[in-house]
């Protein structure tokens, strides 16, 4: 949880804004804090000024006054009377003048009732390598977490993409724990300059949700092992950085971790994260995340969203005498010590604005889909030449409609801002262009003729029934009045046997689907106060939430029990409206029409763009982990159906996390914007027009099948799907492009790798030792006609005779460079001592080998352009 202490700013790069300092080195990385904050000593450090003393006694004076029920409520979630929508709630002590607290969602936007800015998610904030953008997006977040009376914001997201089926990847900024670690600081800086609390997730080694936590039977739950080194070198560096940006806040992860759970590690929660990273703000649990009130004394302050653990049980536990009353105290003072340092306490917290700036939230948000597209393949295609733009045609349904995201926990954006690439496209180019959706993500409402004896319906909360119904299609005039709650059933009949896309679409109602007594999927469930059309990578296309269930093989002729339910939304629930739902289906005759529309159109234009997309719906966190990087829905056959009906057929990726490619030998030019967030229907019309050029750069590597990834070798199946109830991290630090680099694996885009509108010269590489690291100088000039922005990437290797493995090339240090056409310009980028060192298990501490170590500069992991040497 957030520390609020000022550091001094280390630079990374010289004259640059672009990187600073690992902040995981000897030098801290400044904190960006309230006023009020800025007399607090530095984690770790032995002396605090008049400030901090003056806080401690008000803390100290407030536990003395605090009676034992009103300590045990401020650890320990509750409801909200004001019932704002948020994650999290708990209450004030008037008496005492100690205010509410209110905890929303992150990790991309505030989560709450009230619309918040759509920002993409950070997989696509870190393509971009730009800090200072990182910095604006936090500032973002912070600045309207205020305003809608929210005061901790659970974000960072700063886990490690350790591999690629993790559906929360698309939440983070990749695979490498230098860069991770900066985009994660950077983030801090600015939703803490707001006055607004950040709260790093999720701590510690939570990088998949297969295994992670079975809330029903915990005891199910997978052990995931990891060695001290690999804790230390990989995923605890993000948590360092942050901490020195001063975050108030920590949430301790699901997953149990070296036998124990996370949330009750003494050695992770007091001995590392207090102990050896200096951390000074509270612990929260993730919600649900509790097992005990030993929790309390391992060091987690807080529990969410309920209590309990913390309530009545830790209450007999003090009480009883099995718990000390010091470790309510401590966790009681922790929690203040962040107030008062954020000035929650006394007044001088920085002010609230009184209105959100949707202007300027939609400038930083566009911006970051601008700066986070990877251009991953062009062999001319882009941008959009005269020709092509005068003779267009888009393809896929993220085209016709804005893949702002996936899943929950970020906000959803104004909704009258979500334009679609394609009718973005059109108002900027004032061109008509051709459309197919491709792939249906709609459909259309199942008819009667699949229902031969219909569909009875109960309804009003009661067994009577209501009546027969033919189908079930309520929407817009057809809707149900508001509030409605009912229950249809009878026979499904399928008209032919193949595959089938099934779906439930709502809205006004929480409405589900189940299929021979199995719940296939669901849509429009409300959490708290509010709902959102997020059950699918976009909604339906006229508005209503959109459940997808997996796709079905049904047998033509067999009759199957279907029942569908609407239950209505409470009076609490905004935007409660009238009942509509319908059971829709794509059956695989309208797939394969689809797809022969879309090649039919791909022959009669110049250039078809085909958007392909990923990622599952899901109200919370990001559904279940990915089990294949195929593309779902058949876009492989879509996109070699219109690659072979044009050569030049330009592929669009709106997708989270990598992709095989079939057709990449039949597709020369391959954007991947990512998720774009709600500005992103400009930012990609930007984008393929060369209004905009791409400059960002994969965060994590493509492999070009599945089982090429480390984490994903069939011969280590502990590694991701575990053994026994275990999942052990055997590749130790050689995940992501480290794991490719030592097994000699050629990835289908490496780490770093992305391409620009220009190109890039590099030369004149200087490697000079300052102080216990290096500093690297070298030039890079933009050699094409228009501008554009390169990010150099420094990597060092190995030396030799270290005394333990170490990767053949590590990240160490990068600039985000945007040159004019034929300007050049002198980066230095500055290696510190961590970079060049390891952890030392058996003295616990960093050891810098000696010897010459390779400096490597280039555009990407493989794309090394010039090679030096350090000693």
């Amino acid at each position: 949880m957030p520390a609020t202490t000022r550091r001094e700013l280390m630079k990374q790069l010289s004259g640059t804004a672009a990187a600073f300092a690992f902040v995981a080195t000897a030098g801290p990385i400044a904190a960006a804090t309230p006023a009020s904050a800025t007399g607090a000593a530095a984690p770790g450090t032995g002396t605090a000024s008049p400030g901090v003393a003056a806080a401690t006694r008000r803390v100290r004076g407030l536990i003395a006054r605090l009676t034992l029920d009103e300590k045990i409520s401020l650890v320990h979630g509750a409801t909200d009377p004001r019932r704002l929508g948020q994650a999290g709630y708990l209450p004030g002590i008037e008496r005492l003048g100690i205010p509410e607290l209110r905890l929303t969602d992150g990790p991309a936007g505030v989560n709450v009732t009230k619309s918040a800015t759509g920002l993409p998610p950070v997989a696509t904030l870190g393509a971009s390598f730009n800090l200072d953008l990182a910095r604006q997006y936090g500032e973002v977040m912070g600045r309207e977490g205020r305003t809608l009376d929210m005061d901790v914001l659970l974000a960072p997201q700063i886990e490690l993409s350790r591999t690629p089926f993790f559906s929360r990847n698309k939440d983070q900024s990749g695979e490498d724990p230098y860069l991770n670690g900066l985009i994660g600081a950077a983030q801090v800086e600015g939703v803490q300059a707001q006055g607004m609390l950040a709260q790093a997730k999720h701590f510690l080694a939570n990088n998949q949700r297969l295994h992670e936590f079975d809330r029903e039977k915990p005891e199910n739950s997978y052990d995931f092992v990891v060695d001290d080194r690999t804790l230390h070198e990989l995923y605890l560096p993000a948590f360092e950085a942050v901490v020195r940006a001063g975050v108030a806040s920590v949430m301790s992860a699901y997953n149990h971790l070296n036998g124990e759970w996370n949330s009750e590690q003494g050695t992770t929660l007091t001995d590392i994260l207090r102990g050896e990273l200096g951390f000074r703000g509270f612990v929260t649990s993730d919600w649900g995340a509790t097992h005990s009130t030993a929790a309390l004394e391992a060091g987690q302050d807080m529990q969410m969203w309920d209590g309990s653990f913390y309530g009545e049980p830790l209450k007999k536990a003090i009480e009883d005498g099995s718990i000390p009353q010091s470790a309510l105290d401590t966790a009681v003072s922790r929690i203040l010590g962040r107030y008062d340092a954020f000035g929650m306490l006394d007044g001088s917290r920085v002010p609230a604005r009184k209105k959100i700036d949707v202007r300027a939230g939609a400038r930083v948000a566009r911006e970051v889909a601008t700066q986070g597209a990877v251009l991953l393949a062009n062999d001319g295609g882009l941008p959009l030449s005269h020709a092509a733009l005068c003779d267009l045609a888009l393809i896929g349904p993220t085209a016709g409609q804005v893949a702002t995201s996936v899943s929950g926990e970020r906000a959803y954006g104004f909704e009258e801002r979500l334009i679609s690439p394609l009718d973005a496209l059109r108002r900027s180019t004032k061109r008509k262009i051709g459309y197919e959706v491709g792939v249906d993500l709609t459909g259309t409402a199942v008819p009667a003729s699949a229902f031969p004896e219909g569909l009875t319906r109960k309804g009003g909360g009661t067994s009577t029934t209501v009546g027969t119904d033919r189908t079930v299609d309520f929407v817009g005039d057809k809707a149900l009045p508001v509030g409605t709650t009912a229950e249809w059933t009878g026979t499904f009949v399928p008209p032919t046997s193949g595959e089938y896309a099934l779906k439930i679409q709502g809205w006004g109602a929480a409405v589900s689907l189940s299929l021979d007594g199995k719940e296939l999927t669901a849509a429009a469930g409300a959490r708290d106060s509010f709902a959102r059309k997020w059950s699918s990578i976009v909604p339906t296309t006229d508005g209503l939430d959109n459940g997808q269930a997996e796709p079905v093989e049904l047998t033509g002729g067999r009759s199957y029990r279907v029942v569908v339910k609407a239950t209505g939304w409470a009076a609490t629930i905004a935007e409660r409206g009238p009942v509509q739902v319908r059971f829709a289906w794509v059956t695989p005759a309208r797939r394969a029409a689809s797809v022969a529309a879309a090649a039919r159109l791909a022959r009669r234009v110049h250039t078809p763009v085909v958007f392909a997309f990923n990622g599952s719906g899901g109200s919370v966190g990001g559904g279940g982990d990915f089990t294949t990087l195929t593309l779902p829905a058949h876009q492989d056959e879509l996109i070699t159906a219109v690659a072979e009906a044009n050569p030049r057929t330009v592929v669009v990726l709106t997708t989270g996390c990598p992709a095989t490619m079939p057709w990449r030998r039949e597709v020369g030019t391959i954007l991947h914007t990512g998720y774009v967030g709600q500005e992103g229907g400009w930012s990609t019309a930007d984008l393929l027009t060369g209004r905009a050029n791409p400059g960002g750069k994969a965060t994590v590597t493509w492999p070009k099948k599945d089982t090429d990834h480390p984490t994903l070798d069939p011969a280590h199946p502990e590694r991701y799907y575990g053994v026994d109830g275990v999942v052990t991290y055997s590749e130790g630090i050689f995940t992501g492009y480290r794991g490719f680099d030592k097994a000699g694996i050629e990835p289908l885009f490496p780490f770093g790798h992305g391409l620009s509108y220009t190109e890039f010269g590099y030369r004149d590489l200087s490697v000079r030792r300052a102080g216990a690291g290096y500093e690297v100088s070298f030039t890079v000039t933009n050699r094409g006609r228009r501008t554009g922005a390169e990010v150099p990437q420094v990597y060092v290797g190995a030396p030799r005779g270290a005394g333990v493995e170490m990767a053949v090339k590590t990240l160490a240090g990068f600039d985000r460079v945007e040159l004019r056409a034929g300007q050049s310009r002198r980066v230095t980028v500055r290696v510190a001592e961590r970079r060049l060192s390891y952890w030392d298990t058996d003295r616990a501490r960093w050891v810098r080998p000696e010897g010459r170590r390779a400096v490597y500069v280039g555009s990407s992991s493989r794309d090394i352009r010039l090679t030096g040497a350090g000693h």
